[in-house]
């Protein structure tokens, strides 16, 4: 399987996951095998990744006495490297990731705690941002989608790769050994087994096998959590709680704190843990603003038609300004103005669907159309979540089409 393969299988994921009212990084049980088998076969799959893997995980375990801890730090520093990556593929238009604070409780314990400050940058500038002060990496010009996507699943990649070294120190049974020994121990080798052996004799080893020391569980993660305290850190300066994640399956299920439905808004509260039942069926609004859109209730031409009414600005009477609440004499037998219809913009090809609704200019754009700078500037935006509500926010615009666009349909 090929680069542009498992880009698209790991696009297709993320835009399962995001119908379903989840904006997180990939927890797909089948794509983390086969992605796990092939780079535990191929080191070299990072290259065609562009992922700098030999870089960077040079420089989270050079120098670190146990690598088991390093690794786990690394595993979550680029998990939330992914979910920066993701956020901008998913939902662009969000005005929030649009700055990153370099003070934040997210950047600063998870981040800078596992990697240099020059290979972070590095690493948000693939994703378009710019160091703008001491405190502030902006974004100055989104990058295609494509290069998001690309930077979003190299960042899956790396946290594979640290769960397949984290499984040759378990079968090694020992953590305490160079840094450099380890990487060249994974890159001369063709599985978990061969890099096992070549350490051991490199090394002079014992064989042992104590799994349950070294393997990153997420009881670590959890004890980790109750040393920093109850609020986790995010990458834009607020405080978040994580009990929501994405339902996934085993080993490979995202952790809790990276899919909180508050992970970077403000006024989160600390979180208590979830059992299984009800890990298994939490969702995970990515942000406050988008949490009862991302769920939304039932959906009709009955309730556009209500949400239609209740706006005064669309089918009510001009006023005056000195009486607000009572029209113009002058306008009493004056017919009202038709509500604007909403269009199809011309970057929705025939078969595709909206993802997103300007009820300012009254059009339905998909994801990455390249119009919606101008609409985010000021314009309001409506996420359109969901096969359902999509299919029907696109009828209601060609019927629009048809009421006020064909000859003879205005007086």
């Amino acid at each position: 399987m090929g680069s542009s393969s498992l880009s698209d299988d790991y696009r297709q994921c993320l835009e399962r996951e995001l119908r379903r009212g989840h904006a997180g990084v990939c927890g797909d049980p089948s794509l983390r095998a086969v992605l796990w088998q092939i780079l535990v076969e191929d080191f070299a799959l990072h290259g065609a990744l562009q992922d700098d893997a030999l870089a960077l995980l040079t420089d989270g375990l050079w120098g670190r006495a146990d690598l088991a801890p390093a690794l786990r730090g690394l595993a979550r520093a680029f998990e939330l490297l992914e979910l920066a990556a993701v956020h901008l593929y998913l939902l662009p238009w969000r005005k929030e990731f649009t700055t990153i604070k370099t003070f934040s409780g997210g950047y600063v314990h998870v981040l800078k705690s596992a990697l240099s400050e020059g290979l972070l940058i590095q690493s948000f500038q693939k994703m378009g941002y710019m160091p703008r002060d001491n405190h502030r990496l902006m974004m100055t010009a989104p990058p295609p989608a494509g290069q998001l996507l690309q930077v979003a699943l190299g960042c899956f990649a790396l946290r594979l790769e640290c769960d397949i070294l984290g499984e040759v120190l378990a079968q090694l049974g020992t953590s305490v050994l160079p840094a450099e020994e380890l990487l060249q121990a994974r890159r001369s080798s063709v599985d978990v087994a061969s890099c096992v052996a070549w350490l051991q004799q490199r090394l002079a080893l014992p064989p042992r096998g104590s799994p349950a020391l070294f393997r990153a569980q997420l009881d670590l993660y959890r004890g980790l959590q109750e040393d920093e305290g109850p609020e986790e850190p995010s990458l834009y300066g607020e405080p978040c709680p994580g009990p929501g994640s994405p339902h996934s399956e085993l080993a490979c299920r995202p952790l809790l704190w990276e899919q909180s439905a508050k992970l970077w808004g403000a006024g989160a509260e600390a979180w208590e843990p979830l059992g299984e039942a009800a890990v298994s069926q939490a969702s995970s609004p990515p942000y406050t603003a988008l949490e009862e859109e991302l769920e939304p209730e039932a959906f009709s031409f009955l309730s556009l038609h209500q949400e239609l009414l209740s706006r005064p600005g669309d089918l009510a009477a001009p006023k005056t300004p000195g009486s607000p609440g009572r029209a113009s004499p002058q306008h009493v037998h004056a017919p009202p103005p038709e509500p604007l219809g909403y269009q199809a913009h011309s970057c929705l090809a025939p078969g595709v669907l909206p993802t997103l609704s300007c009820d300012t200019c009254r059009q339905l754009h998909a994801t990455h159309c390249t119009t919606l700078r101008t609409c985010r500037l000021g314009h309001v935006l409506r996420a359109l979540l969901g096969d359902t509500q999509q299919r029907l926010w696109l009828r209601r615009a060609q019927v629009d089409t048809l009421l006020y666009d064909s000859p003879g349909a205005r007086p």
